[in-house]
């Protein structure tokens, strides 16, 4: 029993729920697919969690055409970061890579609520600039991208509009300048 904890133990520090902040633009754009879909079943298991869905419409190459129903698979609950959850006959934007080419397995990366405002934001979305958090329990890691490749996030960006923001090249009429932070102006937070 004490060798099982031990191994249990390593398994969950080798691939462990990490608190570091990463952008949803920089999720979705290592993403292989992106596409809204319906969930018809889901079965939790320890390692992995499947689930039947039906493709709804797709944002990002095509794993399934509209109305066909694939499997997809999510974090079981063995997972640290604890099991994927998507709801029975609920609609959810997903963003889905196949990470191993010998089991072919589509794995969820993300998902989100398949809304029209989640969708407007992902299509802004330019994947040829990265979001690097820069705060002070997550400083920037040594970039290999150039400078005009990235949106450095400090404190400053780091509000209640950090969600809804993206990074994309602006400045010039062939979209090729600099990428630049562009988050949503309002009032105030609430």
């Amino acid at each position: 029993m004490l060798k099982f904890l031990l191994i249990l133990g390593v398994i969950s520090f080798v691939q462990g729920c990490t608190p570091l902040i990463e952008h949803d633009q920089n999720k979705y754009c290592r993403s292989m697919y992106a596409f809204t879909a319906t969930v018809l079943s889901s079965e939790e298991r320890n390692v992995e969690a499947v689930f039947k869905i039906r493709v709804n419409e797709n944002i990002k190459m095509v794993l399934g055409y509209p109305r066909e129903i694939v499997t997809v698979y999510g974090r079981g609950t063995l997972h640290s970061c604890g099991p994927t959850k998507l709801d029975k006959n609920k609609e959810y934007f997903l963003y889905v890579s196949v990470n191993d080419a010998t089991t072919n397995k589509p794995i969820i990366n993300q998902f989100h609520e398949a809304s029209f405002a989640n969708i407007t934001r992902v299509n802004s979305y330019v994947c040829s600039c990265t979001v690097v958090v820069n705060l002070p329990w997550q400083p920037i890691p040594e970039s290999l991208r150039p400078a005009r490749d990235i949106c450095i996030i400090t404190p400053d960006e780091f509000d209640w509009s950090f969600e809804r923001g993206y990074c994309a090249r602006r400045g010039d009429r062939s979209g090729s300048g600099p990428c630049k932070w562009i988050a949503p102006k309002t009032a105030a937070c609430s």
